[in-house]
């Protein structure tokens, strides 16, 4: 069986339809990414990883190298992130 991330994908100008008027679901397969994708472009620094969880839960576990930005602080932070000018994974498991 394939394991696939719980995790969206954002350009830079950030795929979602809250922050770009754009109108991809979040849910969309589309904006998804399989695991053995993600493993490679973390492995090559190709793109930024948020955890939208809480805090407990960041500190309980992370993947190595993420931000925390807990999922109701996203809207908020959208400026640092496009900022980055890079792909952004969020991921909430």
């Amino acid at each position: 069986m394939r394991r696939v991330m719980t995790a969206v994908l954002m350009s830079a100008v950030l795929a979602f339809p809250a922050f770009a008027g754009q109108a991809d679901d979040v849910s969309s397969a589309k904006l998804r990414i399989e695991w053995t994708e993600f493993n490679k472009l973390h492995a090559a620094s190709g793109v930024v990883v948020v955890d939208v969880r809480g805090a407990a839960d960041y500190e309980a576990g992370h993947i190595p190298g993420a931000r925390s930005i807990p999922l109701d602080q996203i809207e908020a932070r959208v400026g640092d992130l496009k900022k980055l000018n890079r792909t952004i994974v969020l991921y909430c498991a």
